[in-house]
């Protein structure tokens, strides 16, 4: 399948903006009225080359576009927390200037953990609607991405909930004509009884436990593909999210080493997909998106990169 895709997220408001007010940039008590040499006060990392910006922009989505197709990005992610959220205003907006083929979402699961607390039948519930009426509504535009002919579905945190549980989401959608590509976060190989493929949202997590991307990333994919399932490998620049964490975690970049390291990883273990985390997760340190610190450095190496995945026959 070969895709490129990078997960996207669009929380970002500004009070010249769409937002009317400012949102992402000002988490956990950051005031970006204040500027500090030159700098607006925002709870991130590194600073964006082109400034803070708001996400539903149209400006903003169109240059994004074009970074992301300079770099050979097919397409996004997109951080979906609702349909009363500023995620969705985005998507709808997104959805009408992307190209063909471009964008679908990352499902938070995360935002029905609460409601699973007090009773998981109803959580389960409000995903197979969520997840109905986002197929129904904007996975048969042309911008959605399709896998096999199918639109594709991400969802974050999957092993929240037990196989059972997706298998009643998967088969109550399809019961009601649904068909779809679903893929989830996750790297227990149950859940390739009821999803399609599996990929890992964040993979700092390995280099945390002092594992080998390259040893991780090659058996796991081998275990999928042997299951005639998809893997995504993902690869990450760094991480750092002590601006909005205590203590925080930080994985140091290493000048690019880090994200050249993880591309290897990922290229070695012949996944079927490549999953960039993150476009502009500013605020955990992740972002390739062009910084004042970096600046096109990191869309100069994933253009290197997409380039070898595309073009196996180099490696």
């Amino acid at each position: 399948m070969g895709k490129i895709l990078t997960f996207y997220y669009v929380w970002y408001g500004v009070p010249w903006g769409p937002a009317k007010k400012w949102m992402g940039w000002n988490a956990v008590g950051y005031n970006p009225d204040i500027i500090i040499e030159g700098k607006r006060h925002i709870a991130t990392a590194d600073y964006p080359l082109d400034g803070v910006y708001d996400s539903l922009s149209i400006e903003t989505l169109n240059r994004h576009i074009m970074q992301m197709n300079f770099a050979g990005i097919d397409g996004v992610i997109l951080s979906w927390w609702g349909f009363n959220h500023y995620s969705n205003r985005v998507l709808e907006t997104l959805l009408e200037v992307c190209p063909k083929d471009f964008t679908t979402i990352y499902y938070e699961t995360a935002m029905t953990l609460k409601l699973k607390e007090k009773d998981r039948k109803t959580a389960i519930n409000k995903i197979i609607d969520d997840l109905g009426k986002i197929l129904r509504k904007y996975a048969t535009k042309d911008g959605w991405i399709k896998l096999d002919g199918k639109p594709l579905l991400v969802i974050y945190i999957a092993d929240q909930y037990t196989v059972n549980e997706w298998s009643i989401v998967r088969t109550t959608l399809e019961d009601k004509g649904y068909s779809f590509f679903l893929l989830g976060d996750t790297f227990n190989l149950e859940y390739l009884k009821v999803f399609d493929g599996l990929h890992t949202y964040n993979p700092i997590k390995i280099t945390r436990k002092a594992q080998d991307y390259k040893e991780i990333y090659s058996s796991i994919g081998e275990k999928i593909r042997k299951r005639n399932k998809l893997f995504a490998a993902t690869v990450c620049p760094g991480y750092d999210d002590r601006k909005i964490r205590r203590p925080g975690i930080y994985i140091p970049r290493q000048d690019g080493k880090y994200y050249h390291e993880a591309w290897i990883a990922a290229l070695k273990s012949n996944a079927d997909m490549m999953l960039i985390t993150s476009w502009n997760e500013w605020l955990e340190g992740t972002e390739i998106e062009p910084s004042l610190q970096y600046e096109y450095k990191y869309l100069y190496i994933t253009k290197d990169y997409v380039k070898i995945f595309k073009d196996r026959s180099i490696l």
